[in-house]
């Protein structure tokens, strides 16, 4: 969907503060539609909080997070085209996901595979539900059922968690266990206990039960920032800037926004203001008396889940896939980097196994410190993996985001706030705001298109009043 252009002799000017997908998203979005944008990010590179950086010990690129993507994440993909970086992502042909179990008695440990690929799109993700190892065949009906349910919008998720819902929808607690927990941790960052069945809904609906690409993952073969790197260049070409800096406030005249000073001074004045930072830093921002007035959610409401990602390098290769999902362990994904990302031969040579584990909703190891995580994740390893016993651990590090994403519950999951708020002049984008989807980036993608069409809609409204009024 593409915003109307903008007429006269005239470029509007939009601030956008946020340099991450969302802003990024807005940015070019309204530029596309001859607004002239200034683009802030405290950063001197895009990317906002996708952060890459190179490991010293080994020289490779390794991300704040293993982030993964996925083929139904329309405006991430757009955007990524119009910069000309789809090609740094390797997709899938169809949707296979490995799941490995705990090892108990048994030497071997047992893994299984959800294999869409033997049927096109929604068709093949039944199939692959149908064939999954170590279910009855009433558990499979059950499936079954309850993706025929989601795809004729029978369910009921309003007001619920995943858990209620899925034991509504007669999921036995194996099924929960073994396939929709390790979903749930991986998109929405979130227990099954906790979560919105709202948006676990919308992402079935998506990303599973979608068309023949819609389910396919997606990965960044090198740092995933570099995915946004032309945006400065971008915007620059067709006459916005991306400017590194820090807001101090908004400012704000007879209750409209009109601009924002920075650290330094300097204050920028707008035709309208996007903010594209979380909640917590848009509301130091934005002076306390005026919180209501622009209807902003307390920021007590919105509390956030932690994300905990560890990334090992061994002397030898024990993981055969891509990426596993792992049962009964607190590691939840592991990703074999060497098949999965680039890197030069010295350094495959040096460390020839790499791997990046990931623990979504990690409290469980908040207080733990690094040495105590990494210990606890290669043990983890040895009880799924029997050859990981005989890896030597070359290299580790260990990458904390304790605000990862906002956590959302029934509780709070419809106070998310739209792009356009009551305070003239003052948009919002933002993972955390109004998307229908949880704190994804396609969901920063899909709120900065939001809010470019918010604030392109609220501008020619203003213009044809005041051509009425002459």
């Amino acid at each position: 969907m593409s915003l109307p252009n903008e007429l006269g002799s005239s470029k509007p000017h939009c601030i956008v503060i946020g340099g991450g997908f969302a802003g990024i998203t807005a940015a070019v979005r309204l530029t596309e539609a001859n607004w002239k944008v200034t683009l802030i990010e405290a950063r001197e590179r895009p990317g906002g909080r996708v952060l890459s950086l190179k490991d010293s010990a080994t020289g490779e690129i390794i991300d704040n997070g293993q982030h993964l993507m996925m083929g139904c994440y329309e405006d991430t993909l757009r955007l990524l085209a119009t910069l000309n970086t789809t090609h740094i992502l390797r997709r899938q042909r169809a949707l296979r996901v490995w799941f490995a179990e705990r090892l108990s008695s048994q030497e071997h440990n047992t893994s299984f595979c959800l294999d869409a690929s033997l049927l096109p799109g929604k068709f093949g993700v039944a199939l692959g539900m149908m064939r999954l190892q170590g279910l009855s065949w009433q558990e499979k009906m059950y499936l079954l059922y309850f993706a025929s349910r989601l795809q004729l919008n029978l369910v009921k998720p309003f007001g619920k968690t995943s858990a209620e819902l899925l034991r509504e929808e007669r999921q036995s607690e194996r099924v929960i266990q073994r396939l929709w927990e390790p979903i749930i941790l991986a998109t929405l960052n979130t227990s099954v206990a906790q979560s919105s069945a709202v948006l676990f809904v919308e992402v079935m609906r998506l990303a599973f039960l979608g068309g023949s690409e819609a389910s396919q993952m997606l990965i960044a073969e090198t740092g995933l920032d570099a995915v946004l790197e032309p945006a400065s260049e971008w915007l620059h070409n067709r006459g916005s800037t991306f400017l590194t800096g820090i807001v101090q406030t908004l400012c704000v005249t007879d209750d409209y926004v009109s601009g924002v000073k920075l650290k330094t001074g300097e204050v920028l004045e707008a035709d309208a203001v996007i903010s594209a930072v979380p909640l917590p830093i848009l509301a130091k921002l934005l002076p306390s008396e005026l919180h209501r007035t622009a209807q902003l959610p307390n920021v007590s409401l919105f509390p956030t889940s932690p994300i905990l990602s560890v990334y090992l390098w061994f002397d030898k290769e024990f993981v055969e896939q891509d990426f596993v999902a792992l049962l009964g362990t607190n590691v939840q994904w592991v990703f074999n980097r060497r098949k999965l990302c680039q890197a030069e031969t010295s350094v495959t040579e040096r460390f020839p196994c790499h791997l990046s584990l990931t623990v979504s909703a990690a409290d469980v190891w908040a207080g733990a410190s690094s040495e105590e995580i990494i210990r606890h994740c290669t043990e983890e390893l040895c009880t799924v993996f029997p050859l990981a016993r005989t890896a030597n651990l070359l290299h580790a590090r260990v990458m904390r985001e304790k605000n990862a994403t906002p956590l959302f519950t029934p509780v709070n999951e419809h106070l998310r706030p739209n792009a356009q708020t009551p305070l003239k002049g003052l948009f919002l984008a933002g993972d955390w705001t109004n998307t229908g989807l949880p704190a994804t980036i396609e969901s920063a993608s899909r709120s900065g298109v939001l809010a470019a069409h918010a604030v392109a809609r609220s501008h020619n409204q203003s213009v044809g009043a005041s051509v009425v009024g002459t």
